[in-house]
């Protein structure tokens, strides 16, 4: 379950990744900035810091059922 769950935050922030490259794109265009488009990329940013944030706690209770796992093999 935990690596089907890590696969579907991968994709997210793939896809995340792709959209906040086509707004630095509209951004680096010649001519005015779309204010729509700063604050489009700031919430893609955003989204990507969630997702980053879940990957790394599921990594972590990855990690602590592992060594919970190994302490029960010891014992």
């Amino acid at each position: 379950m935990a690596d089907d769950d890590l696969k579907t935050l991968m994709t997210a922030h793939a896809a995340l990744a792709r959209k906040r490259l086509t707004w630095a794109q509209t951004i680096a265009s010649p001519g005015e900035i779309p204010e729509g488009a700063i604050r489009a990329i700031i919430e893609v940013q955003q989204a990507i810091d969630v997702i980053d944030r879940a990957i790394e706690e599921l990594e972590e209770a990855e990690e602590l059922e592992e060594d919970e796992e190994l302490e029960e093999d010891v014992d």
